[in-house]
Parts: structure tokens; C-alpha cells; sequence
């Protein structure tokens, strides 16, 4: 199916979806004797046929071929990856041999890999790309009519995925994530960023899947509508699931979830199915109720977001001008320099986590130091800094190479600084912006140089645009930079600065207005005096952005330095004889004043890893105990970060760094000492059960415990109860750690508390995963319960306190 088509039948009426597959496979028991259930495609095809059929008859337009785990990292796991290619023909060849004669749209199912990318995970961004991309490649060949990428949780891995199906796929995509009743994902992206995102990468609609019941959802498409242009698709599960009995239950009723759905199509959704506990009754049931019917009218938006992992920012609706800090660039700054020379990324860091605390709203990240490689410290800056602030980038390089390694490793739509008129430079930068779905900044300046007047700087925006509009680059995603040159020089160029801003506004009223502010105070004494003032009329003129330092008082409004840059005769006199004098004081730096081991404090907070091998030299000199004093403070640090992660001010990526900065200063103190000095806080064995392959959550508890200090050892995943229990004979640890995912699994950790009754083992059991719950760990008799890794840590550590 083309995807005009597609897009033509999505604006005339409303699609049905499918009901779920995975819990009706596990209900009807066809799971036995596969090793994960995209083998049935062809092992026990009939089984599959059987499922397609069923919502078929129920109503349902679009059904989404079994592929969801077909990727080469999934299958490669359970030596399937021979297999691909026989997978992917029969998941979608079953739905058409189910359909018949019925005109049903054959969705490939693309899923998360089950492991996270680099730097949470060990997966690159083109080692995901390519394995999207294989699986695309693959739907294309086998006749998918469109793809679907569902219950996506990281907006990177997302990405990936988007692209790999735009470069490898002709029909519609459709990108779905899954998100928590707050409206975040657990690695912190909230729904604007998530529609910022994969509008601008291209995907033809975006929606939401599984995690949530149908009402919490639907609270949850309201919001998506109201920032996105795009059709919206609405896939809740029946309700949160839980074990009952020992078999798992969806609590949420066909009538809920229902009514749910009708609200979610008067907002505007115009494709909806279920997705984990719904079944052919709840498809059928909504297919009789909406089937075929008009989609209702949506209001246009006008969003203009730039985005990080957590945070999204509608410039339309901010108070000029938006300030994109300018601090993390190493020119003429030696220390800098240095640091990124030997592999610190402590001052870019730093410098982020300052500039957005003063009140940037993007950061500039400028990696160019002379005999270093760009495109690696680029790229590697732009990872460290969007783990550790919210505010979106802008990545600032001439590099082309550079440039698209920094923003396939950005989690979020980010600026590129910038392109100019050089046919060069178009032909190489703007087409990355565009296959990447950001904004772009413009330079006013050719292959003759710098303007002088406010036509030249028009003229070759003129130039920049109609190359825009010949390469598809939207002109609302262009940010003129018309140049600012110094008053000491040139004092009749501010003016002609303000009236190509002014002019640019009345022509080309979607595209965007920066500059870069200091450039106009070069040579002139209180300078910041010159470049408040200066803002202040650039804003007047109607300047969206402004390069600028955000530590600067820029409240300063001074009618010398507005008489120098309006070119008034004296101005630039009177200016002189009234700042002549000025000295600017030294800027003092709070924390380098503090000791030590308070530094390591803020280290580990920050989740600084770079910043901890020189302080820990430091503190192993100078305390009379250090392993004493490195854990009162990191673990000072890290309970602070868990309460920031229980009130959601704090990810995932957060506890990771963290985490690996913490990780850093135990290993150092303890390869100091000698081994009787250092201190283990005591054993632990982790394993996720038995039938259950999922070890993401199961390897951030290892990390953060491993960072409290404790002697964390992973059985990995698929473990036997027996196995564990034997371990647990040999270590002695003082607990057990145990994690599943599906509620088919659950029953294994009974087992294996049943096992250490039996054993009468001294031993705590914990159990965690996303359908545990405290009610079952009662249930069973395990010790303790916790929904994240900082509640483990914290349990461990009471246990321990009350064991000495």
C-alpha cells in the first residue's frame, strides 16, 4: 500500500487496530515449545493464523504482524537470526492469508531491542540503526503495507527506529511509545518531546501503547493532540495487570476501556485497538461503535519545539528572547582545552549544569580544539550533557561529519550552528538538518565574506532560502543569524544588524532571528554594559535567540552605550569618557573553594565520573581514613538522588551516572588500600527468573548497589530457581535479588523462596519488576519488595545497620 493511500483512508475515516497478541498467545498457552513467539510464524503457524483471524472477524482494519522481537540482536539471542528472513515472510503472509478478500492493512511490528544504547546500555546508535534497518528491510521485501514501532521507551532507541524504516521502507510509519500515568517514560521524556521528535524525523503519525489502562491513556492523548498535526493512534491495555491465583489478571473492563476509547476519538484519535489484556470482545465491541466513522476536526497547531530526553520547549510560546548559552566552547581557554586533550568532559559538564541552572534555555556545545578529533569529542559532549541537564542543544560545527555523529547521538531535536550561503556548505549541512528533523542556524555570510549592509545580509538569506525550498527544508525551521560586528569598528553595523532582523520579520515571518550578542562589544570597556543594552533593542527589532553568557547581568539598559550603538555623533566619546575606568571583577568559582571530599559529594551527585580520579588522589592523601570519608559522602550523594528520583526530578540516566561516578570512587579507594582496609557492604545475587529474558531493570539494581558498595554478583537472565539457591549455598550473601518481567514468570521467584524455606537459608529475598507488586511479595513469603533500584539500596542498607 502506498502511503498516500494510506494517509487519504486515515483523513476519511477511522482505523481499527488490533487487540493484543502477546496475552492472548500466553493465555491460549501457544507459547509451549517455541523459544520466543515469533517462532510460531513458522514453527506452529496456525497458532498465529488463528490470532489474525480473530480480530479479523472482529472489526479490525489494521493487524500487526507478529515481528515485534524480529530484529538480528533479539533473534540472534536465541540463535534464530538464520531465521529472519522465513520469520518476517510468514508474520506478514499469515495476514493475508487470513484476510482473504477483505481489504486488511498488513502492519510489520517493530519493538525495542530489550537492551538500552549507549551510554545507559552497550549498544552504539548505527549498531541500532542497522538493526532496524535489517528488519525494515526485510518488512519492505515481504510486502508490509505499513510499520508500526510500538512500545518504544527510550526516545534514542526511537530514533534509530524511525529512521532506519524511513531509509529502508516506502509505506507509513507509525511511531508509538509507552509511557507512565505522570506522562514519562522511565528513562524521563515526557509527551512533547516525544512528539517534537518524530514529527520532525519524519513519521507519518505517532501514538500510544501498552504500560497504562485505557482511561490514564486517554488523559494522556489529550495532551499528545494538542501537540502534534500529525494522526494520533491509541492502543491502552485493559488495565494494569496483576497475579490473582497465580494467573494474571487485567483488571479493566471491555466497558471501561470502551468508554475510554470513545473519548479518546471525540478529542481527535483516529486509530485505536488494544494492546496487553484486550482480546477479539473488546475489538469487536469498539469496532460496532466506531468502524468506518468521519475523524473528528482537530485544531491546527503551532508548536515550534526544540527538545532533550526530558524537556521540550515551544520557542512560540517563550518570552523573548530564548537564551542558548554559550559557555561550553574551549576557544582561547587553556584549561579547557587541556581537559578535553586528556578525555575530561568535567568543564563541559559543569559548565552545562551551570548555565542551565542560570537560566539558559539551550545549551551551544562548541568542541574545536586544534589537534583534536572534533567529530569524537562532539559527539562524546553531547552524550555527557543531556544525562545530566534538560535544557535542549545546539550543536555548533562547521564539521558535516562531526555534525551527524553529535545529532544521531542527541536524545531530542537539537539547533545545528550553523550553515552559511557557500554552495559548500548548503549542499553538506542542510540536508543533514534535514534528515535528522532539526532547526538550523543561518549565517548570513558567502564565499565574498561578511555584509556590510541590511540588504547584503537579506540577499543572502534569500539565497539560503530558496536552496531550503529546493531540498524540502522547511523555512519555519531556519534561525537567521544576520551578524553582529563590533561597535568599536564599525559603529553604523548595529543599525544595519537591527533593520535586517526588523526586515526579516515583515518577509519571512516563520523562520527564526539569533545572534551571537558579545561579538558587539569587542574592544570596549564593561563590556556586558554594551551587550544588555544592545539585546534590549535586538529584542525591540524582534530577535527570537540570543547567544549569550547567562552568569552576565543583562538587565543593564544604559543610554551611553545606546547612544554608541545607534551611531549618535559622540556616542562612541561619551561612552569612553564614562567606562573609561571600568575594570571587570574576577569571576569566583564557589566550589573549587570547597574541600575535597565535599567536591566528590557534588561528583557523584552530578553524576560527574571525570571529575572523581583527581579528587579521590586528593582525598586518599589527605584523610586519615579515606574509605571512611569517600562513603560517607557518596553515599550522602547518592540517597539525594534517590529522593530527587522519587519525585520525579531525576531518570534513569541520571541513577546510571550517578551510579558509574560512585562505582568510580569505590574502585579507587579500594585498589589504593590494602585489601583488609577497604569494605564490602556485603554480598548480593541478582538473576532475573526463568523463562523471563528481559535484564534492563535487573542490571540498573546491579549498578546502583554495586555503587553502594555492594558485592553485587549477576547470574544474568533465564536462571533456574535451583541454580540460584545453590549460589546463594556457595556466596552466602546477605540477600537475593530477583526480577521478572511478565507475569508468566512471576511464579519462579515462589519457587525459589520456597527452595530457600526449604534450605533454611539465612537469606533475604527481594523481588522487583514492572508486574511485581507488594501484595504479591507478601503472597509468596519473599522479604521485600521495591518498585526501583534506590528502594533496594535503601532496604539493603537498613538491613545492614540492623544486622551490626
Amino acid at each position: 500500500m502506498k502511503k498516500e493511500r494510506f494517509l487519504d483512508i486515515l483523513k476519511s475515516r477511522v482505523l481499527i487496530m488490533d487487540g493484543a497478541t502477546g496475552t492472548q498467545l500466553q493465555k491460549k498457552k501457544y507459547l509451549d515449545d517455541v523459544i520466543i513467539p515469533e517462532e510460531l510464524n513458522i514453527k506452529f503457524p496456525e497458532r498465529i493464523s488463528e490470532i489474525y483471524s480473530s480480530y479479523i472477524e472482529a472489526g479490525s482494519d489494521i493487524i500487526l504482524a507478529n515481528t515485534f522481537g524480529a530484529n538480528p540482536i533479539r533473534l540472534q539471542k536465541h540463535n534464530l537470526l538464520y531465521k529472519a528472513d522465513d520469520i518476517i515472510r510468514e508474520g506478514i503472509s499469515l495476514i493475508r492469508k487470513a484476510a482473504g478478500s477483505k481489504e486488511i492493512i498488513a502492519a510489520g511490528d517493530i519493538s525495542p531491542l530489550g537492551e538500552y544504547m549507549s551510554p545507559l546500555g552497550q549498544y552504539s546508535f548505527d549498531e541500532v540503526y542497522n538493526a532496524f534497518s535489517y528488519q525494515a528491510s526485510l518488512l519492505k521485501k515481504h510486502g508490509a503495507d505499513i510499520i508500526v514501532i510500538e512500545t518504544m521507551t527510550e526516545i534514542k532507541e526511537l530514533k534509530a527506529a524511525i529512521l532506519a524504516a524511513r531509509d529502508n521502507f516506502d509505506g507509513a510509519i507509525i511511531a508509538q511509545m509507552t509511557f507512565e500515568k505522570d506522562g514519562s517514560t522511565v528513562t524521563g521524556t515526557d509527551l512533547q518531546s516525544f512528539a517534537a521528535m518524530a514529527e520532525n524525523l519524519g513519521a507519518d503519525a505517532i501514538g500510544l501503547n501498552c504500560s497504562i489502562g485505557s482511561n490514564d491513556l486517554f488523559l494522556l492523548a489529550k495532551t499528545l493532540i494538542k501537540n502534534t498535526s500529525l494522526p494520533v493512534s491509541f492502543k491502552p491495555n485493559a488495565g494494569v495487570p496483576a497475579l490473582i491465583n497465580r494467573e494474571t489478571f487485567f483488571p479493566e473492563s471491555k466497558e471501561e476501556f470502551i468508554e475510554s476509547s470513545l473519548k479518546a476519538y471525540s478529542y481527535g484519535v483516529n486509530m485505536l485497538g488494544g494492546c496487553c489484556g484486550t482480546n477479539p470482545e473488546f475489538i469487536k465491541t469498539l469496532s460496532g461503535q466506531l468502524k468506518n466513522k468521519a475523524p473528528q476536526k482537530r485544531d491546527k497547531v503551532n508548536k515550534f519545539f526544540l527538545s532533550s530526553r526530558t524537556k521540550a520547549i515551544d520557542i512560540n510560546e517563550l518570552k523573548k528572547p530564548a537564551l542558548i548559552g554559550e559557555r561550553i566552547n574551549p576557544t582561547n581557554r587553556k584549561k579547557f582545552q587541556e581537559e578535553l586533550l586528556n578525555g575530561s568532559f568535567s568543564s563541559v559538564k559543569e559548565e552545562a549544569r551551570l548555565q542551565e541552572k542560570g537560566g539558559a534555555v539551550l545549551l551551544d556545545v562548541n568542541m574545536g580544539v586544534a589537534g583534536a578529533d572534533e567529530t569524537a569529542l562532539l559527539s562524546e559532549a553531547v552524550i555527557r550533557i543531556q544525562e545530566i541537564v534538560c535544557a535542549p542543544l545546539c550543536i555548533d560545527s562547521s564539521n558535516p561529519k562531526a555534525l551527524e555523529e553529535a545529532v544521531k547521538n542527541c536524545a531530542g531535536r537539537p539547533v545545528i550552528n550553523s550553515v552559511n550561503a557557500e554552495e559548500a556548505k548548503l549542499v553538506s549541512i542542510m540536508p543533514l538538518a534535514k534528515r535528522y528533523g532539526t532547526a538550523l542556524i543561518a549565517l548570513t555570510t558567502n564565499d565574498k565574506g561578511l555584509p556590510s549592509t541590511c540588504k547584503e545580509r537579506l540577499d543572502i538569506a534569500e539565497t539560503i532560502i530558496s536552496y531550503a525550498d529546493k531540498c524540502g527544508f522547511e523555512r519555519k525551521n531556519l534561525i537567521f543569524d544576520y551578524l553582529v560586528l563590533s561597535a568599536s569598528s564599525s559603529p553604523e553595523q548595529a543599525g544595519e544588524t537591527l533593520k535586517a532582523i526588523r526586515k526579516s520579520k515583515e518577509l519571512w515571518p516563520q523562520c527564526k532571528t539569533v545572534l551571537g550578542i558579545s561579538n558587539i562589544s569587542f574592544g570596549l570597556p564593561s563590556r556586558q554594559t554594551i551587550n544588555s543594552t544592545f539585546l534590549k533593542m535586538a529584542v525591540e527589532a524582534g530577535l527570537d535567540f540570543a547567544i549569550a553568557n547567562p552568569h552576565e547581568n543583562w538587565t543593564i539598559n544604559d543610554p551611553y552605550a545606546k547612544n554608541l550603538l545607534e551611531n549618535k555623533d559622540k556616542g562612541a566619546i561619551n561612552y569612553m569618557k564614562a567606562f573609561a575606568s571600568y575594570k571587570k571583577p574576577e569571576p569566583l568559582n564557589a566550589q573549587e573553594l570547597l574541600p575535597p571530599e565535599k567536591r566528590l559529594y557534588f561528583a557523584v551527585l552530578n553524576g560527574d565520573k571525570d571529575a572523581v580520579a583527581p579528587l579521590m588522589k586528593s582525598i586518599v592523601c589527605a584523610s586519615a581514613n579515606p574509605f571512611q570519608t569517600v562513603s560517607d559522602n557518596v553515599l550522602e550523594a547518592l540517597n539525594i538522588v534517590g529522593e530527587k528520583f522519587s519525585s520525579k526530578e531525576f531518570f534513569l540516566p541520571q541513577i546510571i551516572m550517578s551510579a558509574q561516578a560512585a562505582q568510580e570512587a569505590f574502585a579507587i579507594v579500594k585498589t589504593t588500600l590494602k585489601k583488609s582496609a577497604a569494605q564490602t557492604a556485603g554480598k548480593v545475587i541478582m538473576a532475573t527468573v526463568k523463562g523471563d529474558m528481559h535484564d534492563i531493570g535487573k542490571n540498573i539494581v546491579c549498578a546502583v548497589l554495586e555503587s553502594y558498595g555492594f558485592d553485587v554478583i549477576d547470574m544474568g537472565v533465564n536462571v533456574e530457581s535451583h541454580a540460584v539457591i545453590e549460589k546463594a549455598k556457595q556466596e552466602k550473601p546477605v540477600a537475593i535479588g530477583l526480577s521478572a518481567l511478565m507475569t508468566t514468570t512471576m511464579p519462579e521467584m515462589e519457587k525459589s523462596v520456597k527452595l530457600k524455606n526449604d534450605s533454611r537459608l539465612n537469606v533475604k529475598i527481594m523481588i522487583g519488576g514492572a508486574a511485581v507488586t507488594g501484595k504479591y511479595a507478601k503472597e509468596i513469603g519473599a522479604d521485600h519488595y521495591s518498585p526501583d533500584a534506590m528502594g533496594t539500596a535503601k532496604y539493603l542498607r537498613q538491613l545492614i545497620k540492623n544486622e551490626k
